[in-house]
């Protein structure tokens, strides 16, 4: 299947070609901050590239994080 690099759309959300749903917070050139919309793990996505049928992946990923006060820390906190 082909895939060519792009820019993706701050708001929009995504289907990863290897599974999970993103959404992109931030956006500059080929790179993005996306958070994944079930678990709230955050990254910067580098390197993008979009699928004929619509969904996405990455060359490579950094900075991955629990933002604080997001959905996996509010669940730890309950659980404690």
């Amino acid at each position: 299947m082909k895939r060519w690099k792009f820019r993706p759309e701050v708001g929009t959300i995504y289907e990863n070609h290897g599974g999970g749903t993103f959404k992109c917070l931030s956006s500059n050139g080929y790179n993005a901050v996306m958070r994944n919309v079930k678990s709230g793990w955050q990254f910067v996505a580098h390197v993008c590239h979009l699928y004929e049928n619509g969904q996405i992946d990455w060359a490579y990923s950094t900075e991955g994080h629990w933002p604080r006060g997001g959905k996996y820390e509010k669940v730890q906190m309950e659980q404690t």
